[in-house]
Formats: structure tokens, sequence, C-alpha cells
């Protein structure tokens, strides 16, 4: 951790060449450090923002005890795109109210379509939190309002993805209608969002298209569908995710493999077993991690076997 005497330096450093080890100090700043940030972080070339905040995001991903929470709520308000971005995606497993509400004051001001897009997306992590009542009243109202304001047919399409993604876990009247709508709208990013987003509801109501698009032609629709079927525990969809066991897609593959792991049962474990001998270590690496769900599940305090 700098202090504020040797973050000048520091970024003088940051702002010629750039190495880990200067990027990892300034993990975990105090907010005075902060403040000083935000004065100094303009004077670094742009290229050096840029590469900066995305190596933040790759380290904290492989480091969780690195944590750049500080410097991404700088870069939030970055006069450069690129570098906000990153910044919004640094923030993706924030729970702080107090984070919530710089992410959705910088969405009322933003106008960059990717930027906006990648909000709507994080929002989605503080959407989850509040379907479990762990946000304030003020930020759940606002949140809630944000983004079904984001599912207006006006917001570009990227936006409206991710928001009708985020938004998903909502179910209620008005998101439902959306997702409807986004599934019948003839775009197919709207209509692959809308497959996320039937899973993330949690509404059984969408298991018939569902099926269906375990058939599809398009692998990502694929994808999404075993996925959902998995969040929705389908066990009518035992049969056809099992035959998507051997799909010529590896994403389709390890998600079926993974569904059959969240809706267990007889048919869908031993399934798993046989998958967790096979020869193809993709395969085998999934359908472990599926089996170890799928009897914890049926048993908490069973050990898992192979």
């Amino acid at each position: 951790m700098v202090g504020t005497s040797d973050l000048q330096k520091l970024l003088t450093r940051l702002s010629g060449q750039i190495r880990a080890s200067d990027i990892a100090q300034l993990s975990d700043l105090p907010r005075a450090t902060a403040r000083t940030l935000r004065q100094l972080w303009p004077t670094v070339p742009v290229a050096n923002r840029r590469r900066i905040i995305r190596e933040m995001v790759e380290l904290s991903e492989l480091n969780l005890s690195l944590n750049f929470r500080q410097v991404f709520l700088v870069a939030l308000d970055d006069p450069d795109a690129e570098v906000r971005r990153s910044a919004v995606d640094g923030l993706w497993e924030e729970e702080d109210p107090a984070i919530l509400r710089r992410l959705l004051a910088r969405l009322a001001v933003e106008t960059e379509i990717p930027v906006r897009a990648a909000l709507a997306q994080v929002l989605g992590r503080f959407a989850e939190l509040d379907v479990f009542g762990r946000l304030p009243r003020q930020e759940s109202e606002e949140l809630r309002s944000a983004l079904i304001a984001l599912l207006d047919p006006r917001e570009p399409i990227d936006v409206r993805r991710r928001a009708l993604e985020s938004a998903a876990v909502y179910a209620d009247a008005t998101v439902i209608a959306a997702i409807e709508e986004a599934y019948w709208s003839g775009d197919p990013l709207l209509r692959t969002s809308a497959l996320y987003a039937m899973g993330r509801s949690v509404d059984r109501r969408w298991l018939p298209l569902l099926l269906d698009e375990l058939h599809s032609e398009d692998p990502e629709r694929r994808y999404e569908a075993a996925t959902a079927c998995g969040e929705l525990g389908a066990e009518e969809a035992v049969d056809d995710l099992i035959g998507l066991t051997s799909d010529p897609d590896r994403d389709v593959q390890g998600a079926a493999i993974l569904a059959l792991g969240r809706i267990g049962g007889t048919v869908a474990t031993n399934v798993l077993r046989r998958l967790a001998r096979s020869a193809d270590p993709v395969v085998r690496e999934a359908a472990e991690e599926a089996l170890a769900e799928a009897v914890f599940a049926a048993d908490p305090l069973r050990p898992t076997p192979w």
C-alpha cells in the first residue's frame, strides 16, 4: 500500500514503464490517498491509464488479496471512455451500496454506449442483492428504476440487452414482458439475452421455449438455453441435455454438463459419473465439478464419489 507522499513518484514511474509490481502498490489505497490520486491521475498519459486499469482488472482476478477499488472509482470519471469501461469491469464484485450510488451517478451522465452497457451489466450484481433484501430502500428503488428505464426500445441494443439480463431477477410483470418482447424481437442479440434472462428469472413459464432452443442451430442459443434449464432445475430437459454433452461446440458441451449438475437426480448423476471418467480432460473436469454440485445438493454431508 502506497502513502500519499510516495504516490506522485509511483504515478511518474507508471507514466513511463508499466510493471505489475508498481500497479500492485495501488492496492488498498486509503481514502486520503485516493483523493490525491484523483488530482494526479490525469497526469498519466491516456494510453498508460488504459493499460493500468486493464491490468488491475486482470490482477485482481488472479489475486483476490489485491483491492483496487479506490483506483477504479477514480477511473470511473476518467475523460476516456475505454478507461471508464475498464473501471466498471473492475467493480463487478462490489456489494457496497455506496459503490452502487457511484455507478448510478455515472450512468446518469454517461453517453458512450459501451460504458453504458457495462454499467447495465454490473448493476446485475446489485439486483441480485436487492431481491434478497440486502439493499437499503432508497438504493433499491433507484436501482430498479434505472434498470427498467434502460429497457426502453430507444436505448441501443447493447445497453438494452445487458439491462434485461440484470433486471431479470426481479421477474415482475414489466420484466417478464420485456423478456418476451426481446425473445420475439427478431434481433439475434436480444434473443440470446432473453434466453439468459429466462434462467435468471427462475420462472418456469419459459420452459417450453428453452426446450425448443436446446435444438437451435445457433450454438450461443443452445448454450444459454442449457444454462437456463440448469437455473430452473428443469428435470424435463435432462434427456436433451445429455445429448448436448457431446455437442460439437465446447461451450455448449460444458453448459449442458453443468446444467445436469444443477438439476441433479438419479439419471443426471449417473451420466455425470460416467463423464467424470472421460478420457477428455475438459469433459472430465466439467463433469467432476457438476457431480460435486449434484451430490452436495442431494446430501450435503456425503462425500463426492467419482
